[in-house]
């Protein structure tokens, strides 16, 4: 998992992949796959009509749960997925048997912060999300302003942006060109054009929770919460464990989501 495919000047082009631990699931997998589910259901219970992800990734996971049942009778009218590597979504794309097929678009190995105005003239303004998982920290600071530049000129007014990306804690992971702290993004957001609207954590260490729930809840609510945080640490591994608490501890994540929306 995250093995850089190839590094370019300005981009790695690094994707999550479904089998890419042989012998273990990492913490940071299986905190992206929660929030591949959080991230379906919102689309779902916010009816968002038209998506727009670039930097969807070989496998798109976010097209793979949008295309799975879960007791949703709601489809988007439009997904677009755009990824500067290959697509494989694209060779299994099944029309007649999967239903999100019928309103998916997908461009591979695309390069879309150089080459937007191409979408921009097909699809116009009209996307209401934008969805940006691990993608930010893949590219260089400068790239990184046209990106999200040309990923709000893609939406409607006022349109959403939910956005995930580490949080720079000082190491940066091999694969990472820029990792933001959490004012270096909040300020980046803003001058390009996005307000947030909230953060919410993906997946934290097991210190970095118990300093959380110290600072964040009153004495006897923290002991509580670190005593059930304890017994469940009895039983689930500290990969799992990791993104139990870390969605009201985002100060305290290793990777943030970003809800925003465009100014």
């Amino acid at each position: 998992m995250n093995k850089p495919v190839r590094k370019h000047e300005e981009y790695d082009v690094t994707s999550l992949r479904y089998s890419g631990k042989k012998s273990s699931v990492h913490r940071d997998y299986l905190a992206h796959c929660f929030r591949w589910g959080w991230a379906s259901r919102a689309i779902h219970t916010k009816g968002f009509r038209r998506i727009i992800e670039p930097g969807c990734g070989y496998d798109s996971p976010l097209y793979g749960y949008l295309n799975s049942t879960r007791g949703y009778s709601f489809r988007p009218e439009l997904y677009l997925g755009v990824d500067l590597g290959p697509i494989t979504a694209i060779k299994g794309m099944r029309a007649s048997i999967d239903p999100l097929t019928r309103c998916t678009q997908l461009r591979e190995n695309f390069n879309f912060v150089e080459r937007w105005e191409e979408l921009f003239d097909e699809f116009g303004a009209t996307f209401e999300l934008g969805v940006s998982f691990e993608v930010i920290e893949h590219m260089t600071e400068d790239r990184g302003d046209e990106y999200l530049q040309a990923t709000r000129e893609m939406l409607i007014p006022g349109g959403s942006l939910f956005l995930s990306t580490p949080v720079f804690n000082g190491h940066a992971a091999a694969n990472h060109i820029r990792e933001y702290t959490i004012p270096e993004l909040q300020e980046k957001l803003e001058r390009n054009g996005f307000n947030v609207d909230k953060r919410i954590g993906t997946f934290a260490s097991y210190h970095d929770a118990k300093r959380g729930i110290k600072a964040t809840y009153q004495p006897d609510a923290a002991a509580a919460i670190q005593g059930l945080y304890d017994e469940l640490r009895g039983f689930y591994g500290d990969d799992v464990l990791a993104a139990f608490l870390s969605p009201v501890l985002p100060d305290y994540s290793r990777n943030n989501v970003w809800i925003c929306h465009k100014t």
